[in-house]
């Protein structure tokens, strides 16, 4: 109410539909529980006790102020409020698409894992076929070497007959100690393979476990998160 029908405040109150009076016999002849006197003048305030019901209250421009200051108080409280529960809401959805990309990440780790053990399994049965090959290449080598022995023993009875055989006794004990060499060599380029392979082995194991250890932080953080999004939810 105002008896000034230009005032803001009738203005605003037009604008949002609330009801408006320029004199206090208008406002009054509605029934009213309580009627804020915010004037703080004496004579206003014994006016609206002269002629309201006697069901209304009047609450004292002081007693107003008071509230209205507690009321803008809270509705800035609210909004910071509502700000701060935004911001959290932001942060938590920012949380929930880094533990997405964290399972991502972990799920392309262990597929490259899963890729290294296969290769590395597969390396190490070729290593024990290649093995097998050379125990075959050591054992041909040998029997080679003893028909060698015999070839110059041969040669040693037959005397200047046997001299095909001293040729032969020597080509063949050449092409066994080249034989030896060889399979000498390629086990020692095998044994390094292997170390390398189990040190690529062990690494990959280390890789599993901290995939592990990487999907135990993500779904603890993903239970956090649920937990923070069902206290806001409530």
């Amino acid at each position: 109410m105002d008896v000034n029908a230009n005032a803001p405040g009738l203005a605003f109150a037009k604008e949002h539909g609330i009801p408006i009076f320029t004199n206090l016999e208008a406002l009054m002849q509605n029934e009213m529980d309580i009627v804020l006197e915010l004037t703080g003048h004496d004579e206003v305030l014994d006016n609206i006790r002269n002629i309201k019901d006697e069901k209304t209250h009047i609450i004292d421009s002081k007693a107003a102020k008071l509230a209205l200051l507690l009321s803008e108080h809270q509705q800035t409280l609210n909004e910071k409020l509502k700000n701060y529960i935004s911001h959290i809401e932001t942060l938590m959805k920012h949380v929930g698409d880094n533990i997405s990309e964290i399972y991502r990440t972990v799920e392309a780790i262990n597929d490259i894992s899963r890729k290294i053990i296969n290769s590395v399994s597969d390396s190490l049965d070729s290593i024990k076929k290649t093995d097998q090959i050379i125990k075959l290449i050591n054992d041909i080598t040998a029997r080679i070497n003893i028909l060698g022995v015999n070839a110059s023993i041969e040669s040693a009875r037959a005397g200047e007959y046997g001299r095909g055989f001293s040729v032969v006794a020597q080509e063949i004990g050449k092409l066994t100690s080249s034989s030896k060499d060889a399979t000498a060599n390629i086990t020692s380029i095998i044994e390094t393979m292997k170390k390398h392979i189990e040190n690529i082995s062990e690494i990959t194991g280390e890789l599993d476990v901290i995939c592990q250890q990487q999907t135990q932080v993500a779904v603890s953080l993903e239970e956090d998160n649920q937990k923070m999004k069902q206290i806001f939810i409530h």
